[in-house]
């Protein structure tokens, strides 16, 4: 299980890393770039805080 949690973080860094690119290179907006990295860092950080009470 612990594994799968470490696949989804690292794929989260991945798609905030690749949506970064896409910003950068004019391909989505602003808004779908704050959008994007809003839901994946809350995720990143709800791990986080589970990792953290366990």
């Amino acid at each position: 299980m612990e594994g799968a949690i470490n696949d989804l973080v690292e794929l989260s860094k991945d798609f905030i890393k690749f949506a970064e690119k896409l910003y950068k290179d004019e391909k989505i907006d602003k808004e779908t770039y704050i959008e994007i990295t809003k839901r994946k860092k809350g995720f990143l950080r709800f791990i986080e805080k589970d990792k953290i009470h366990k």
